[in-house]
């Protein structure tokens, strides 16, 4: 066994620990075999901030989702709330001046919705009346678009096509 899977089962065997459960050694093996990707540092503060938070053993898909989470906020590419999103839309109407300019965004989730709306073009025709609903709709499809680049990425994953994580460069690797 290598240095570094020595490393990560005895990480697995505290948190297994923590929750009064060090004797199921064939379920420890399955989390080590699955959250072998995540880098070693990386999941020692994933289960840490587990034992913290979780009052029951969290499943490799909570320790998966916990690990995107912490790496993407280190990155600086965690998807935003819709309020901060929104925000960006409005000064971007606010900046360019001319049907041709359409903006740059912070991220991609906030392209993606505003070329899915069909621009800022399409936004700068909006009446002011029209705001709140069309304040809502966009949230509906933010929500969608931020849910379906998750999938996708877990997906791709999963076929193992990236990294673990993606920090915006769309890192690919060819299928096993």
């Amino acid at each position: 066994m290598s240095n570094d899977k020595v490393k990560k089962a005895k990480i697995i065997t505290t948190l297994f620990a923590a929750y009064g459960q060090s004797s199921d050694a064939e379920r420890m093996a399955t989390y080590v075999e699955k959250l072998k990707d995540i880098p070693t540092e990386v999941l020692d503060k994933v289960c840490d901030k587990a034992v913290f938070e979780c009052k029951y053993l969290p499943s490799i898909a909570e320790l998966y989702e916990a690990t995107q989470n912490i790496i993407s906020e280190a990155n600086g590419t965690n998807v935003v709330p819709f309020a901060q999103a929104w925000e960006e839309i409005m000064q971007q109407l606010n900046e360019t001046y001319f049907d041709w300019e359409e903006g740059t965004y912070s991220r991609k989730e906030i392209e993606q919705l505003v070329k899915s709306f069909g621009g800022l073009r399409e936004l700068r025709m909006m009446d002011i009346s029209e705001v709140p609903i069309i304040r809502a709709q966009m949230n509906k499809m933010y929500d969608s678009i931020c849910k379906r680049n998750k999938e996708q990425h877990m997906n791709q994953y999963i076929l193992g096509q990236t990294f673990l994580i993606d920090d915006g460069s769309e890192v690919r690797l060819k299928l096993k």
